[in-house]
């Protein structure tokens, strides 16, 4: 899923490789300069494609859901490692009520892509949530299989379709809110599932802390 996102460091619509010691990943051969890297993963994950947009608005949280202020829900860049940078929260992703963010490590091209989407009711969302589902060969390979986080889970890892990147999706929901969570990284290198669920779970219980009735 990709989003809109108005400052200068890329966003999704909702994710990152976590190639550190603390969460455990392995190397990161990118073959290219990290400069040029970094400035191709901004611009991809900035990106707003047809597609996803389509999906945002077909899939996604209802917009009449109540807004508010919901940056309490984002985790922080150093809860998962101190190599990554944070970018700005963006406010109602694409028009819908929620937050997003990206995490990114310049260094080895590595990013994590959060989206948070806030519906009116726990239905809503499980409904939000079947629609990416349905929607997911547009951002990953990999078939969706079941994931122990949240409600309704799933996980798929495998590449971009252009074959340009490695990608792990994670979807849940928790309560009203409807989580994606994308993993970006060398095409050969996907973030283990098992590393992305750690993600997940602490993403999913820093929701549930915060998120308003």
């Amino acid at each position: 899923m990709k989003i809109t996102q108005a400052s200068s460091v890329g966003l999704i619509g909702v994710a990152l490789l976590v190639g550190t010691a603390a969460v455990g990943c392995g190397s990161d051969d990118k073959g290219s300069s990290s400069s040029s890297s970094s400035s191709s993963s901004s611009s991809s994950a900035a990106a707003t494609t047809s597609e996803a947009a389509s999906a945002t608005s077909s899939a996604a949280a209802s917009p009449s859901a109540q807004a508010g202020d919901y940056s309490k829900l984002l985790l922080k860049a150093s809860d998962i490692d101190p190599s990554f940078t944070a970018s700005a929260p963006t406010e109602n992703p694409n028009g819908v009520p929620g937050i997003g963010q990206t995490m990114t490590n310049p260094g080895k091209n590595e990013n994590i892509l959060f989206v948070i989407f806030v519906d009116e009711n726990p239905a809503a969302a499980v409904q939000s949530l079947q629609g990416f589902k349905d929607t997911l060969a547009k951002e990953v390979d990999g078939a969706p299989q079941p994931a122990d986080v949240g409600d309704g889970g799933f996980i798929a890892t495998g590449k971009s379709p252009d074959g340009s990147k490695g990608v792990t999706e994670v979807y849940f929901t928790t309560g009203k809110a409807m989580v994606n969570i994308e993993f970006e990284s060398a095409p050969n290198d996907p973030v283990q599932p098992e590393t992305a669920l750690t993600i997940a779970k602490m993403q999913d219980t820093q929701i549930k802390n915060n998120l308003p009735a």
